[in-house]
This record gives C-alpha cells, sequence and structure tokens, in this order.
C-alpha cells in the first residue's frame, strides 16, 4: 500500500494548454461579480433597518446581475469562436 502511494504521489498534474486559459476579460466580469454580490450581502448583514444601505445592497446585486450577464456573453463567445 505504501509503494501505490508513493507512485500517486510523483504523479504531475496535466500542463493547461494555451486553449485552456480563460479570456483576461472573463475572468475580470468574474472577479466583478463576485465582489458585487459579497458587497451586497455584507450591506444585507449590516443594514439594522436603514434604508440608505438597503438601496446600496439592492444596487450592488443589480451590478452582479450585470457583470454576470456580460460574462454568460463572454463565455458564449469565446465558445462560439
Amino acid at each position: 500500500m505504501t509503494q501505490a502511494i508513493a507512485t500517486l504521489a510523483r504523479t504531475a498534474a496535466p500542463m493547461p494548454s494555451a486553449t485552456d486559459t480563460p479570456d483576461p476579460e472573463i475572468i475580470a466580469l468574474h472577479i466583478a461579480a463576485e465582489n458585487a454580490l459579497a458587497m451586497a450581502l455584507a450591506l444585507l448583514r449590516a443594514t439594522d433597518g436603514d434604508l440608505a444601505k438597503l438601496q446600496a445592497a439592492t444596487g450592488r446585486a443589480c451590478r452582479a446581475a450585470t457583470a454576470l450577464k456580460r460574462l454568460c456573453a463572454a463565455n458564449a463567445e469565446c465558445i462560439a469562436a
């Protein structure tokens, strides 16, 4: 059993090819959507009935939805190309 573990430990991970590398625009859109969702959630957790924070959270959620929509469109372009 130790020989099997030693053999498995020596195997290398497959090298990603140039086609596996995501487009930088897709990465940026993913980051923007994730950050907007995180900020919206943080604002929702800290509202305490404050209308301004609720409105800010709604705005961040809308930004996240827009970023996700753009991400889907960019991803579809990459797949079609």
